[in-house]
């Protein structure tokens, strides 16, 4: 028992800073491989480019890595290289950032929302079975925090349905599941390197997939749809040509000199992460109304996020939780408001609330406890101290 009031009541709060949920961890080797990024002779489009996707290609086990300039363009691109287009249905889940969803959305398809597995937090085979139709052409499934979904029960439903899957691995990076690199499961998978995730180039993406023709489809999306090399090429070799609308998505060298130092760190990255769930795991197994992320199954996860749940027997609701939390300077975070919650996909596509009632009871518990590899042990303790201090005070 700690016997002192939250600092949300009228007590002092735990830190004098903020800790945030996330954050980048950047070393003297991440600073020193950006400054030869600069002194090099290509700063974008260049050879660091290059190798930076043949690591990951290499890390997940994959033929093909397209680097993007971010884990949305990354989904976009994917979304244009399956074909997505008006008239098409593409089913997702509500529980995610919105360019999750986008993926179809900016390809003229209509997002078809199916309700989540709550133990999970990811799409449930079953709800997405209930929400094909022949119009369905894709599935793009997220692995919520990092934990895997039903890989293997959404892969048959692909299969049943002859279905494109884009696997929305932004959380994952890093992860296993049966043995086999997060990523490697067709069609296709994204990633993002955005500062709070797994890995970081400041902003950026990776679509990776074994499909050639797909590749092919990514790079050429990428880079403004532009064959550099057409028939007239070699005797006027200004001559390149536009074929349809692309997109200008390439990640700089500079950026790719940062992930590959990055790449250099990922099992401490991971082990790390390890260590502070592990704490938050034996500290909170015991607080009524908390629930801690679920045990992964046939997976060795990289957690992006610690998303736990306060129910009632907490002693509050999830927005007095949070707004301690932050009294205390912990920056905690929800992820997310449900799609079906917001306004765009309410008055584009007639989504309402009360249609997802799995992925609605998990939202109304949901909290991101921070989690990143700059978090020391006093860190870690200050957010468990001030978790067993609110309980403790509703007690």
């Amino acid at each position: 028992m700690t016997g002192e009031e939250p600092a949300f009541y009228g007590g002092e709060p735990i830190r004098d800073e903020l800790l945030g949920y996330g954050s980048q961890s950047i070393s003297e080797s991440e600073k020193q491989a950006v400054v030869e990024g600069i002194e090099g002779d290509y700063i974008t489009r260049g050879p660091t480019v290059e190798a930076f996707e043949e690591r990951v290609a290499d890390l997940v086990g994959v033929d093909h890595a397209i680097a993007t300039t971010s884990g949305t363009t990354a989904l976009h691109l994917a979304g244009r290289a399956a074909g997505f287009g008006l008239g098409d249905e593409v089913i997702t889940t509500p529980l995610t950032f919105v360019s999750t969803a986008h993926a179809a959305t900016y390809c003229g398809a209509t997002p078809v929302f199916a309700d989540i597995d709550p133990h999970r937090r990811t799409l449930d085979p079953e709800a997405v079975r209930g929400q094909t139709s022949p119009d369905t052409e894709g599935i793009i499934p997220m692995h919520y925090a990092g934990h895997p979904a039903d890989i293997e029960g959404l892969l048959n439903i692909a299969d049943e349905h002859d279905l494109t899957v884009i696997w929305d691995a932004c959380h994952a990076f890093g992860g296993i599941w049966n043995g086999e690199p997060i990523g490697v499961q067709r069609d296709m998978a994204v990633f993002s390197f955005h500062p709070v995730k797994n890995i970081t180039t400041g902003e950026g993406g990776m679509v990776v997939t074994d499909n050639e023709e797909l590749a092919e489809r990514l790079r050429r999306l990428r880079s403004f749809e532009m064959d550099y090399n057409p028939e007239g090429h070699d005797n006027e070799p200004w001559y390149q040509v536009v074929e349809g609308v692309g997109y200008n998505y390439n990640i700089t060298d500079i950026q790719a000199a940062l992930g590959l130092a990055q790449l250099d760190r990922l099992e401490t990255f991971k082990t790390r992460r390890y260590e502070i769930i592990s704490a938050y795991d034996e500290a909170f197994s015991e607080v009524l109304g908390l629930r801690t992320p679920p045990e992964p199954t046939n997976a060795d996860p990289m957690y992006h996020l610690y998303a736990v749940e306060i129910g009632e027997e907490f002693g509050c609701d999830r927005k007095e939780f949070v707004n301690a939390m932050h009294a205390d300077n912990l920056g905690v975070q929800v992820h997310y408001v449900p799609l079906h919650y917001h306004p765009y996909f309410q008055e584009e596509f007639g989504y309402e609330r009360g249609q997802f009632p799995q992925t609605e009871s998990v939202y109304e518990g949901l909290v991101s406890l921070p989690l990143h590899a700059e978090m020391d042990d006093q860190d870690v303790e200050d957010v468990i101290t001030a978790v067993h201090r609110l309980h403790e005070y509703h007690a």
